[in-house]
């Protein structure tokens, strides 16, 4: 039975990791397909064109024209042709001779309405009288019958009489209007003064409607005639001959005072009012017509003012390119363009295809450097995902900016990929990166060598500048650097191509702009980055270096003997770093956390003792080991409290590995009646091993440190010895099985050691024994 469980768990086991290797392959190929394809996207459609050269520049080859082309006018030069041709067009009116009739008609009623109204008060006025004469009590009811009947009729009236476009009189004009005297005659004239007043409005308004009123006015038409339809048919008037409203109410004011100046002022006020009320536009423009007449104009304006014919030289070799010139090859590139969306969807596929074919033959040199020389990020999805999105963001930039916005190349940021990828990984990598991606920007900006070559100067210096970075001012001196070399190399290819000052400041300008911003900008991101993907950057370790960090000043405060030990193991694993290409900065800070869990119990450790009386002398080998050995398990808790990164909590327990705590071991074997009771695995740490070159170092600069301090009279022979002696130990144990290290880098470690600990030993308690066996009391680690 127990044969066959253990045998279902190993077999789920093996087909857990077949499954999470199939897994990952399957995403790093979703990763590297989505990488390619986004890059092919970005390649500029068509074939490439070659002949980027800018007026007074001097051409190094002729240019024959491929086949026939148009010479295009200019963006501004077309736009103002066609603005041009849109206002000569002239604006399109109809004259409505409905808008006449209708006011003669509505004026016509008023007449009419105005005589019923007067009828029936001059009815009312005659009855009331003859009921009155008679005042007998039939006459008296049948008059107030029909007062009310003629009441009722009159308020009618009113009623009608508003409807017709009087409601907005005063009460005082209503009264005056509708009690108008018909009994005064008008000059040269016998007919009543309510007949003269409707007619002489209605003349005024024929006369405005008959010359013709505008809905714009005259200086809004920018043309000097216009079209008019009338009845059907068009003519083409001066717009000055017909009146704007603001003329027309002028004149007809104007002339209802004229007609009414020896009347009553209140009738002259009347009219003018109620004349104006009818007034109203008869000639209006028709927008729609109008419209379309302007866009067939602008439409009709030629784009090309002249054609280039096949074979055709545009250019000679060594001649200087003048305006002209510039507007065919801008022509011709245009033409390529076109000519590009034009293809086929068969045509248009394949062409999808050898981009993409293109960009995996870029993208293979990185990817194979990595699968070689950095298998642990070519296995890495997460890693693999942030490098691709590292590219993916610069191509993006690359094809907005250039031929979005139609910035300058050098606005592209390219340095913030070269410190990114140098920070968070490293300068090696940085530098394939960068000769990568510079490759694939360089393609999509139609192979642009001057571009590639002055971005992989001033990445390398970028990456120069961050590639062991100590201080946060080394971000600052990026800033330097980056535009010094943006400004050297852009002189040196504007000035072999004879260039002129506009267009070198122009670049000079944007590169400069580029190389200010690009440091901040990566610091900014690498915050976002470390938060997002869980990466400790050499940023982060130089804030883990602060000893004003809690843990650590926690640690200085209650373990003091163990901070000054930390201290010295980080000055020792820096040198031995340093000398064999490691991470020096991750050594130093691992050196100064690896014993954090020490301050849970500081007094039972023999650094923190000061000499005082030694805890261990009253507990047993196996309670004194237990104690010793569980600052590892107090450390990974406190790592965890005050959230350090995973690969600095990596040294807590990887710098005792597997390893025995000796000296309680051997006293316990003495003690015990029978050795083989001793179980060994109890005065064991729990590990794991070092599994980097980093961790590897500080169990080594660990042990000999603690180790050294009992070296009486130290020298080097002594100390090589000593350091020769735990070296071999870890091997033998097996402690070194999973680091990195080599044979020739732990030779190198131990020569750069040694100077250090001359220059920091002096005397030491020995203890016995000490010279047989090199062991050190475990009590001191």
């Amino acid at each position: 039975m127990a044969a066959k469980f253990i045998a279902t768990k190993l077999s789920e086991t093996e087909n857990n990791a077949v499954r999470r290797r199939v897994w990952l392959n399957i995403t790093r190929v979703i990763v590297i397909a989505v990488l390619l394809v986004s890059t092919a996207i970005f390649f500029p459609k068509g074939r490439v064109f070659q002949f980027h050269y800018q007026v007074d520049q001097i051409t190094t080859e002729p240019i024959i024209a491929p086949f026939d082309f148009d010479i295009l006018k200019t963006g501004p030069e077309l736009d103002r042709d066609r603005s041009d041709r849109v206002n000569a067009v002239p604006y399109v009116f109809e004259w409505h001779t409905g808008v006449k009739d209708t006011v003669d008609s509505m004026i016509t009623r008023i007449g009419n309405e105005l005589r019923s109204f007067r009828e029936l008060q001059d009815a009312y006025n005659q009855e009331l009288k003859s009921s009155l004469i008679q005042s007998n009590p039939d006459s008296l009811k049948n008059f107030t019958q029909l007062l009310r009947e003629d009441s009722l009729r009159i308020e009618l009236k009113r009623k009608d009489l508003a409807l017709l476009g009087l409601a907005d009189l005063k009460s005082t004009e209503w009264l005056y209007f509708l009690n108008m005297d018909d009994q005064k005659v008008v000059p040269n004239d016998s007919i009543a003064v309510s007949d003269y007043f409707i007619s002489t409005i209605r003349a005024a308004l024929n006369a405005a409607f008959q010359t013709g009123i505008l809905n714009r006015r005259t200086m809004e038409i920018p043309t000097p005639t216009i079209s008019v339809i009338v009845r059907g048919k068009e003519i083409e008037q001066n717009p000055g001959v017909f009146l704007s409203m603001a003329e027309a109410q002028v004149n007809l004011t104007q002339q209802l005072h004229d007609d009414f100046s020896e009347l009553d002022e209140r009738l002259d006020t009347l009219a003018v009012r109620i004349g104006l009320s009818f007034l109203a536009p008869n000639v209006i423009l028709e927008s729609t017509l109008t419209s379309e007449r302007q866009e067939f104009a602008r439409n009709a304006v030629p784009i090309a003012i002249g054609k280039v014919f096949e074979n055709e030289k545009i250019v000679d070799a060594n001649t200087r390119i003048t305006p002209e010139i510039k507007r065919k090859l801008d022509s011709l590139e245009k033409e390529y363009q076109r000519r590009g969306q034009l293809a086929t969807a068969s045509t248009q596929t394949i062409g999808f295809i050898g981009r993409i074919m293109l960009s995996g033959v870029i993208l293979f040199f990185f990817y194979a450097y990595l699968y070689t020389y950095r298998p642990a990020i070519y296995h890495d999805i997460k890693l693999l995902i942030l490098m691709g999105l590292i590219f993916l963001s610069h191509l993006a930039m690359a094809y907005f900016f250039v031929y979005r916005l139609h910035w300058s190349e050098y606005a592209i940021p390219m340095t913030i990929a070269a410190m990114l990828v140098t920070i968070i990984f490293d300068g090696r990598i940085s530098f394939i990166a960068m000769v990568t991606l510079n490759l694939l920007v360089g393609i999509i900006l139609s192979n642009n060598l001057p571009f590639v070559i002055t971005n992989l100067f001033v990445a390398s210096l970028a990456i120069y500048t961050v590639r062991r970075l100590r201080e946060r001012t080394q971000l600052m001196w990026s800033i330097v650097a980056i535009v010094a070399g943006y400004v050297s190399v852009i002189l040196i290819f504007e000035l072999i191509k004879f260039s002129d000052w506009n267009s070198l400041l122009d670049k000079v300008l944007f590169a400069a702009t580029n190389g200010f911003l690009a440091p901040p900008l990566t610091y900014g991101l690498l915050i976002v980055i470390e938060k997002t993907f869980k990466i400790t950057t050499n940023l982060t370790l130089l804030e883990l270096l602060d000893f004003n960090h809690k843990l650590l000043n926690h640690l200085a405060m209650n373990a003091p003997g163990t901070f000054k030990h930390s201290v010295d193991v980080g000055n020792l694993a820096v040198t031995s770093a340093d000398a064999i290409g490691a991470n020096s900065l991750l050594a130093r800070v691992g050196a100064y956390y690896h014993d954090v869990g020490k301050v849970t119990k500081p007094m039972y450790f023999i650094e923190n003792q000061m000499g005082g009386e030694n805890k261990h002398n009253k507990l047993a080998p196996r309670l004194s080991a237990m104690i010793i050995t569980s600052h590892v398990k107090d450390g990974i808790r406190l790592a965890k409290e005050y959230k350090l990164p995973q690969v600095v909590a990596d040294f807590i327990p990887m710098h005792h590995g597997r390893s025995r705590v000796e000296y309680f071991y051997q006293q316990a074997l003495k003690q015990a009646t029978n050795p083989q009771d001793v179980n060994e695995d109890d005065y064991r740490y729990p590990g794991p091993r070092p599994n980097t070159k980093e961790t590897g170092i500080l169990m080594i600069a660990e042990a000999v440190e603690a180790a050294s301090r009992s070296v009486s009279s130290p020298t080097p022979q002594r100390l090589e010895t000593l350091i020769d002696s735990i070296i071999e130990t870890r091997i033998k144990e097996g402690d070194l099985d999973e680091c990195p290290l080599t044979f020739r880098e732990l030779t190198t470690i131990k020569e750069s050691i040694i100077p250090v600990l001359i220059g920091s030993l002096h005397k030491r308690i020995e203890y016995p024994g000490q010279r047989e066996k090199l062991h050190m009391r475990p009590e001191e680690d």
